[in-house]
């Protein structure tokens, strides 16, 4: 069998791709919208992502929570199998309110944060 060779930095470089894929669709997020993730792998269902991360050199780590129970979850998905499908969804009530601010509000559109320059630990 051959097995094609993974780069040490994979995960990493996979996390930066989806973070700027990411940050272009929250672009045309109204201020009570969310940008959301349905993953192949988890039942199609939505899910909120608070924050991306990765262990080099092959794993993606997804930080967040169900919007419709609140639950929290921690998704560990091999880089090969990683595939999402970004939508919009209202702002849950548990975001809090968006400010008025027009810095504040551009930050505020944005719900997905990451980690790309540091590997998990745990």
């Amino acid at each position: 069998m051959n097995n094609p060779v993974i780069s040490k930095n994979a995960a990493a470089n996979m996390c930066e791709r989806i973070n700027k894929l990411i940050r272009n669709f929250e672009k045309s997020l109204a201020p009570d919208e969310v940008a959301a993730m349905s993953l192949a792998s988890f039942s199609n269902r939505p899910i909120i992502i608070k924050r991306l991360g990765y262990w080099n050199p092959d794993l993606i780590v997804l930080y967040g929570f169900d919007p419709n129970t609140g639950e929290a979850l921690k998704m560990i998905q091999h880089i090969s199998q990683f595939t999402l499908c970004l939508i919009t969804l209202k702002k849950p009530p548990q975001d809090g309110e968006l400010p008025e601010d027009d810095e504040k509000q551009e930050a505020a559109n944005r719900r997905i944060g990451f980690i790309v320059n540091e590997e998990e630990a745990q």
